[in-house]
């Protein structure tokens, strides 16, 4: 993954978000969650993933940053990704599921196939351990991100925390060997997605009936 960002343009990733500017410009889909939002409340509801990215940010100072070129590839391509994947699952899918489901069902669906789908980048790596950790710690990430929605009101405010969120993370795995197939999974590797249960359970909180009744 950190080769495929860090190396060039992630072209599939800027087709995505053309494909679906189409799409939603063909059908008129306005209502997906492009809509204005407070800072201030985004910046409220955010604090523990800007923890998260705060601790990260350290790390970074401390391991160092990869190559210049690597790292503005890197924050471009991560910014495709944090558009395409949340127009797709926390705008048209989640959007599509609500006309049929109730909340719940919804959330559930949308954030299971939002974490399946990294299952898949083993098929082009053929890392099957790396892709379903990543699958488990994208399914709690999934959640955060849909609370966010959800309380905003707006796809902004989620699109550029999963941008900056899945930037510092491959600047970090730079140094740490990108899930490397010549390289072992470190032990830290197994635990990882426990570091975001506290994601997770802050995430359920905001969904509370109570939380989203302050909409």
């Amino acid at each position: 993954m950190v080769k495929f960002v860090g190396q060039g343009i992630a072209w599939p990733m800027v087709f995505a978000v053309v494909f679906l500017a189409i799409v939603i410009s063909t059908f008129r889909w306005w209502d997906l969650g492009f809509s204005a939002f407070s800072v201030r409340t985004a910046l409220k509801l955010s604090w523990l993933p800007m923890v998260y990215m705060a601790a990260l940010g350290v790390l970074m100072a401390i391991v160092g940053l990869p190559p210049l070129r690597s790292a503005i590839f890197i924050g471009i391509n991560t910014v495709f990704v944090g558009m395409s994947e949340e127009v797709m699952f926390r705008g048209i899918l989640f959007s599509g599921l609500r006309s049929k489901l109730r909340l719940w069902p919804s959330l559930w669906v949308c954030c299971g196939l939002f974490g399946f789908v990294h299952v898949l980048n083993a098929l082009a790596t053929a890392q099957w351990t790396v892709a379903t950790l990543q699958a488990v710690a994208a399914f709690q990430t999934g959640f955060m991100l849909m609370a966010l929605r959800l309380r905003t009101g707006s796809l902004y405010p989620v699109i550029l925390l999963h941008a900056v969120w899945d930037c510092l993370l491959l600047l970090v795995a730079c140094h740490t060997g990108g899930g490397s197939p010549n390289q072992p999974l470190p032990a830290y590797a197994f635990v990882a997605p426990l570091f975001l249960l506290p994601n997770f359970l802050y995430a359920l909180y905001l969904l509370r009936p109570k939380g989203l009744a302050k909409n």
